[in-house]
């Protein structure tokens, strides 16, 4: 204090001076001071550390702002405290109700009540990856491959040699019909699903009275006939079933409703217990036991014969064959005249130079306009009469033959209606076994008569030539096997 002219103030009603705290350290800016740094409040449930395990959730969460789904009571305890334990323990016995702990058997003990906490705590597992379209255009591009390269071994291979390779790779059996599946969704119709519906009519149909004649000049509808069958029950053996779909859509109460026994046969079972392992060629069925036999796009070995002489070996006196193809397999009709390939021994020539001033000759021209007019009439039968082309047609009279020699022949009572060529892609057949096999391995050879039994001039008596044992010779060069060509497809 220091006195002041003109001034007298008091030194009582003055204020004693108080230290005060240093100010803060001004900002090297010459602005004021700053104010300290508030903490940030840290979302609850994020995590400190970022993991590959959480870095797909705390992205969604943070950056994609998505909820994260709603757990349920159990799965929200979580907590490692021991008091939290015994918390979740008591919360779970609350949530219990008596129902639900007597479907359970009664008191769980307390080894299977922790391990359900922990069951309880542990966090839910992460879901699937998707695939890009990229990736699944090109899983679709490989099962496609895959099917295709399978197909072509069964149709180029015999049949013990794919039972073998199904053996020994069982996985190879799924990856077929995978394939197989996705071939089946592009089709207009399956023919499985034909015959299915034909099984379920027919065997509503009741068998005519004994004496009842039936005109096989009025050919009538497959649905209108009644299946085979023995002591009341109709069974059926289909033969390269692959899913059994026909077996599961006919088991259970439908089969007994409509008296059906049907038994299903493949290379693999693939896990289905409807299913058979058996090589077709050599079933596990005693002789004259089945009333149908089904071909379902199943004739694909290169003993494709055997198939069917196996099927004559099961099937009863009268039992059916049912054969369903590609039409692409069967023989186009053959043209009366012989034509001689392009490229054959045969037609190699020569080369002669041609002479440049030589004209063409009168029949030359007439073949040529006659050739055109030909094509010009065929054309209009197409796009006038509707009639189509004749690469379209389908030739089945070889396969008929065939198995004619193997003692099945088309069924009479159906008339031109046994043979359905009305689908654009398949072929469906209905064949009976009605006469003696005279080819293959059900051909049964007559004994040799003893002398004694040749009549009175004894071993002198002429025998008449066995007739079936002449057409064996006269078609002993053919390959029947070739009647139905295998499934090969271009090199991409």
């Amino acid at each position: 204090m220091f006195p002041v002219k003109g001034w007298s103030v008091s030194a009582e009603k003055l204020k004693v001076e108080t230290e005060r705290k240093p100010p803060a350290a001004a900002n090297p800016n010459g602005d004021a001071a700053a104010k300290p740094p508030r903490k940030r409040k840290r979302q609850q449930g994020v995590p400190n550390t970022v993991t590959e395990a959480n870095l797909s959730d705390l992205w969604g969460k943070i950056i994609e702002h998505k909820k994260a789904p709603k757990l349920d009571k159990k799965a929200k305890i979580q907590g490692d405290d021991p008091k939290d334990q015994k918390e979740k323990k008591k919360q779970l016995k609350s949530d219990e109700t008596p129902a639900q702990e007597a479907a359970a058997g009664g008191r769980a003990t307390k080894k299977n009540k922790e391990k359900q906490v922990a069951a309880a705590a542990a966090p839910p597992a992460p879901p699937a990856a998707k695939l890009t379209p990229l990736q699944a255009s090109m899983r679709e591009k490989l099962i496609s491959a895959r099917f295709r390269h399978l197909n072509e071994t069964l149709y180029t291979r015999p049949s013990a040699e794919a039972f073998n390779l199904f053996q020994d790779s069982p996985e190879m059996f799924s990856e077929y019909h995978e394939g197989f599946r996705r071939q089946v969704d592009v089709w207009p119709e399956n023919p499985v699903d034909t015959y299915i519906r034909e099984i379920k009519t027919r065997a509503k149909v009741r068998f005519p009275p004994r004496n009842a004649r039936h005109d096989f000049s009025n050919p009538i509808d497959s649905s209108l006939l009644p299946l085979p069958r023995t002591n009341g029950t109709c069974s059926i053996a289909d033969l390269g079933c692959g899913d059994a779909a026909l077996a599961k859509t006919l088991d259970g109460p439908i089969s007994q409703k409509l008296g059906l026994d049907i038994r299903s046969y493949d290379l693999q079972t693939g896990g289905n217990p409807l299913v058979t392992r058996a090589d077709i060629a050599n079933l596990p069925l005693p002789n004259n036991s089945v009333d149908v036999v089904i071909f379902c796009l199943a004739l694909m070995g290169t003993n494709w014969v055997d198939f069917v002489e196996e099927a004559y070996r099961v099937l009863r006196w009268k039992g059916e064959l049912w054969v369903a193809e590609i039409k692409s397999r069967f023989a186009l009709p053959k043209k009366g005249g012989k034509a001689v390939v392009a490229h054959s021994v045969g037609n190699r020539r020569n080369p002669m130079p041609a002479t440049p001033a030589a004209a063409p000759s009168k029949k030359t021209k007439e073949i040529k306009a006659a050739e055109k007019a030909e094509a010009e009439e065929a054309e209009l039968a197409v796009e006038v009469d509707g009639a189509e082309l004749r690469k379209q047609e389908t030739d089945v009279s070889s396969f008929v033959d065939v198995l004619r020699a193997r003692g099945f022949v088309l069924h009479k009572e159906l008339g031109m209606g046994a043979v359905d060529l009305s689908n654009k892609m398949f072929v469906r057949m209905h064949f009976v076994k009605a006469m003696p096999a005279t080819k293959g391995k059900c051909v049964v050879k007559e004994e040799k008569k003893n002398s004694r039994d040749l009549g009175p001039q004894g071993p002198f008596n002429k025998t008449t030539k066995f007739l079936p044992e002449l057409e064996e010779e006269e078609g002993a060069n053919i390959n029947e096997a070739a009647v139905l060509k295998p499934c090969v497809y271009k090199l991409r």
